[in-house]
């Protein structure tokens, strides 16, 4: 079940014995990831079929972690009224600066990067803090 959360928000899964009451809530042209690498075959179907807007390492690498947020804030929320939430996966770091996580694959985003993600979500004024 690791990865499968956003799944089971979009209703990609469904009658999961235990999981039943669980209703889809958040849409697919709602959802951008940012530094995903070693993306599985599923994973890519998942995300071209259902059109999720991703950024991999690297477009970072291109074009910089501020361009890409920029852009990502600008696909995922177009009119900027929109609150946003942040879903932080300690996956998208790389090992070296978060060797806790178990799914370690090196080439993920730097301390500085990832701090810069969550500093432009606050100062986007329209951070959702749950």
């Amino acid at each position: 079940m690791h990865g499968m959360p956003v799944a089971f928000l979009l209703g990609l899964v469904q009658n999961f014995q235990g999981f039943e009451w669980l209703a889809p809530c958040i849409k697919a042209e709602n959802i951008v990831y940012i530094g995903l690498r070693d993306i599985d075959s599923g994973e890519r179907k998942i995300l071209k079929e259902h059109n999720i807007k991703c950024f991999s390492m690297h477009d970072v690498d291109c074009h910089g972690i501020g361009k890409v947020v920029s852009m990502a804030l600008e696909y995922v929320n177009r009119k900027g009224k929109l609150p946003i939430h942040l879903s932080y996966d300690i996956d998208s770091l790389d090992p070296e600066v978060a060797p806790s996580t178990g799914t370690p694959v090196k080439g993920g985003l730097t301390f500085r990067e990832g701090r810069y993600i969550a500093e432009e979500m606050h100062r986007s004024g329209k951070f959702l803090n749950l």
